[in-house]
């Protein structure tokens, strides 16, 4: 948990610099569009377009629409990384810092799309104003390394922004995990389903837009692949993944640093377990419970299999982990090949996460990080 280190003003600096270069970005997008189109995205925003006489106009009236519905419904924050490893520079846990009062203050989250609940840690949950917590039931989560079973919280007066919610949360030390003690929790999935979140990785911001944005044009789309997220049993998203020509199932992990694969995944790609391509040791990863995991490596070609008729595909070549994670039992994928998507492949670029609609929207691949 940490108090302010940037004034309001830097904040405010920081995000109208973001959003004047969003609505250039904006701009140049609708000039390449017909004006029919044009007309359609006004029509959906709510604009009126009979008054515009020439295509410039168009695009100048959808920069502005754009621009307006920015400034009334989205929440631009920078975006921090925690945690980057050399040689995958798009590594790193995502922060959003939200001001949860009390005696904190402004506390850093993680973003993980690997979780299906909330976390708050109980350091922090300490330093919160007793009239804002309400206790309830120990329930059951799933995290990138198994499954956790603690106590449940709602916390009132919570501000993302301008914008206040109460935080539905599970108590849960992530010390463990290596985290520092200033993370005040993480954020799982059925927080980001109040949203549509674009990450925006070259630019280190976050603008978390409410949901239809994306169909009404607010948020481009047009040179990513859209790739569709189906939905796990437990909760987590899973998207269709190939793994050197062989498909299967992939948790959307932003909660791991790298691409994971099971051994069952990786023999059925090629690489067994007496392959040379394969690198040992010097890689651990650690649950929320402590507990490690010695993992391997390896190489592959990696493609995010697109939803649509022409080919949407992502290709990612570059190196996985290659470990059977206890979340992997808990999916039911202990004897079937199947594997964890981390922010190696999802942190570039630009990426927006619409898990209500069951979507997610890739930059491009084919591009080769090592470690």
């Amino acid at each position: 948990m940490r108090r302010a280190t940037t004034s309001d003003d830097d904040v405010a600096d920081d995000a109208s610099t973001s959003e004047r270069a969003r609505v250039e970005r904006w701009r140049a997008r609708a000039r390449t569009m017909r004006a029919k189109i044009l007309k359609g995205y006004l029509a959906r925003l709510g604009a009126r377009s009979d008054d515009c006489l020439e295509k410039d106009e168009l695009v100048d009236r959808l920069a502005e629409t754009w621009m307006t519905k920015c400034e009334n419904f989205a929440i631009t924050v920078p975006l921090r990384q925690l945690g980057n490893i050399g040689g995958n520079p798009r590594s790193g846990y995502a922060l959003v810092t939200l001001d949860v009062g009390g005696d904190i203050g402004l506390c850093d989250f993680v973003i993980d799309t690997g979780a299906t609940t909330a976390l708050i840690t109980p350091k922090a949950l300490d330093m919160l104003d007793k009239d804002q917590v309400k206790e309830g039931a120990a329930v059951r989560g799933l995290t990138g390394t198994g499954e956790t079973l603690r106590q449940k919280v709602s916390i009132s007066e919570v501000r993302l922004g301008s914008k206040e919610f109460v935080l539905d949360a599970v108590v849960t030390d992530l010390t463990a995990v290596g985290l520092p003690a200033t993370i005040g929790g993480l954020l799982g999935l059925d927080w980001l389903g109040n949203f549509e979140v674009e990450f925006d990785f070259e630019q280190s911001v976050i603008t978390f837009w409410p949901p239809g944005s994306v169909k009404n044009g607010a948020v481009a789309v047009e040179d990513l692949v859209r790739v569709r997220l189906n939905q796990h049993p437990v909760g987590l998203k899973t998207v269709r993944c190939s793994l050197n020509g062989a498909e299967l199932d992939a948790i959307v992990d932003m909660g791991s640093f790298f691409s994971v694969v099971n051994w069952m995944a990786s023999t059925t790609a090629g690489i067994g377990p007496d392959s040379d391509k394969v690198k040992r040791g010097g890689l651990q990863v650690t649950g929320v419970d402590g507990k490690s995991m010695a993992m391997a490596m390896a190489p592959y070609d990696l493609r995010v299999l697109g939803d649509g008729e022409e080919d949407l595909t992502s290709t990612y070549q570059g190196m996985c982990c290659i470990g059977d994670l206890p979340a992997f039992a808990a999916l039911g994928a202990s004897v079937s090949p199947f594997m964890a998507l981390g922010l190696d492949v999802i942190g570039r670029g630009r990426m927006v996460f619409n898990a209500k609609d069951n979507a997610m929207y890739l930059s491009k691949g084919d591009v080769t990080y090592g470690v």
